[in-house]
């Protein structure tokens, strides 16, 4: 009896070491919105039509809204009024909702946030989660909140200049999908017929931005900018110092938007944009630098593009946006740091330096193991579809190319298609279900970064060093 109860003991506390509590209170925030979202999104009162549709891709739809991807089996336009108002708030549930969640269970009495914990907290939201968490993640709501309205009032607005019908529910809808990175539109063709209109597509990728920028880099952002107010308006307060962390993403931000735009615009000048004015081409490579970093919106359809653009578009969507975001990816920090390992010389010794600032060890070995982690998720995930689809593939209704494709853009939860997602067979689909939850968690990453026995044993034990050949 006691042996059971020692074997029992030592089970729950290897579990507990391998799974932290805020990951499994992930895991089973994201599963009870799917199953309950998915079993709303089957009413016929949803659709248009009142007719059913299949399950798997209501699951589907439901993931990818959660996830804030964007991919979607069904054709959008078959949602009524009611039924976007459900995947909005399913949106807003992965985006805002999650850290409400997490506001709310780690501001409950007596509440302890293991080591582990604290570490889910912070990559999720922000770095002070020891201390003022909850007025932190109060100020992220509502400054969300205040952006999310005032995008919606420019964007309603713009539609009813187009003569849109649900000017103002469209409007708040694109808001919401837009600042969450989500990427879904009201529309089956996504933002195909506003591919011209500039002040629209400018508010939009705005949105998507901010969205994308973190959410301790906008409070450092918004913080910055009232004390330069005061010191200006007032000669008051002091000087605050923008962190390296924002500076980092403000680097990193800057770069994928102006050197894939340029890109873009060179391979598609003759290509997908041979039909557009040429604001509308400088417009559109600009927009396709922003959407393929986790936004997921169109102005031109993905299968237009060159082998090449589709190649960069690939690139921006393992990236994906920045820590403590709506968006999902590997992370530009996490690119910045390896980046910047790779080039360091045997002659700089020492920390990794950065901005006159010294980078711990921790931190770059941390950007190296999960870049490796998700390269090899994506390997993966694309060897699991390729088998899947085998038939469709060896038939030529899909392409090797559109499976890769189709896989990247769920890990980093980008949700641009080549036009294959309603094609794919229920497993493809539920391989991507799996992918889109572990692009926009992490928890792929997180579980992977488990402990050996070694590893625990390298903590008492200093084992004789020896070198290896390496390049």
């Amino acid at each position: 009896m006691r042996r059971d109860l020692r074997k029992g003991f030592d089970l729950n506390l290897h579990f507990r070491k391998r799974f932290s509590t805020g990951s499994v209170n992930i895991f089973i925030y994201f599963v009870a919105i799917a199953i309950v979202g998915s079993a709303l999104l089957q009413l016929p009162i949803f659709h248009k039509d009142f007719m059913s549709i299949n399950y798997i891709d209501t699951l589907f739809t439901t993931v990818s809204a959660l996830c804030v991807t964007g991919l979607c089996p069904i054709d959008i336009e078959r949602f009524n009024i009611a039924g976007l108002s459900l995947l909005m708030l399913i949106i807003e549930l992965g985006g805002l909702g999650l850290i409400a969640f997490f506001s709310i269970y780690i501001a409950l009495p007596a509440r302890r946030l293991s080591l582990v914990s604290r570490h889910v907290v912070r990559d999720f939201f922000v770095s002070d989660v020891e201390t003022n968490h909850v007025n932190i993640v109060k100020q992220i709501v509502i400054y969300s909140l205040v952006i999310q309205f005032l995008g919606g009032l420019f964007l309603s607005d713009i539609l009813k200049e187009n003569s849109e019908e649900n000017y103002l529910f469209f409007g708040f809808f694109l808001s919401v999908s837009a600042f969450c990175n989500a990427g879904f539109a009201p529309w089956s063709d996504s933002l195909h017929h506003l591919n011209t209109n500039i002040p629209f597509n400018f508010v939009v990728m705005f949105l998507i931005v901010f969205g994308g920028l973190g959410f301790t880099v906008m409070q450092d952002v918004i913080y910055w900018c009232v004390t330069r107010a005061k010191r200006i308006l007032f000669g008051v307060g002091k000087k605050h110092e923008i962190s390296l962390h924002s500076k980092i993403v403000f680097v990193m931000t800057v770069c994928l938007l102006a050197f894939p735009s340029v890109v873009y615009l060179v391979l598609e000048w003759s290509h997908a944009f041979r039909d557009l004015s040429v604001p509308s081409k400088i417009l559109n490579s600009i927009f396709q630098s922003v959407t393929c970093r986790t936004a997921g919106f169109e102005l031109v359809a993905e299968g237009e593009f060159t082998p090449a653009s589709t190649f960069v578009s690939e690139l921006l969507m393992a990236i994906g946006g920045n820590p403590g975001s709506m968006a999902g990816g590997i992370k530009t920090t996490t690119v910045f740091l390896v980046l910047c390992q790779s080039f360091k010389t045997s002659a700089d010794v020492g920390y990794l330096s950065i901005f006159h600032r010294d980078i711990d060890y921790s931190d770059t070995d941390k950007a190296a193991s999960v870049l490796l982690k998700a390269i090899l998720f994506i390997g993966v995930v694309v060897f699991a579809l390729l088998l899947s689809e085998h038939s469709a593939l060896m038939d030529g209704r899909i392409s090797s190319g559109d499976i890769t494709f189709e896989a990247i853009s769920a890990i980093g939860t980008s949700g641009l298609t080549r036009g294959i997602t309603s094609a794919l067979n229920p497993l493809s689909k539920i391989i991507l279900i799996v992918a889109m939850y572990g692009g926009r968690t992490g928890i792929i990453t997180l579980s992977l970064s488990i402990p050996m026995k070694s590893q625990m044993v390298k903590r008492f034990v200093d084992y004789p060093r020896e070198q290896i050949l390496v390049g």
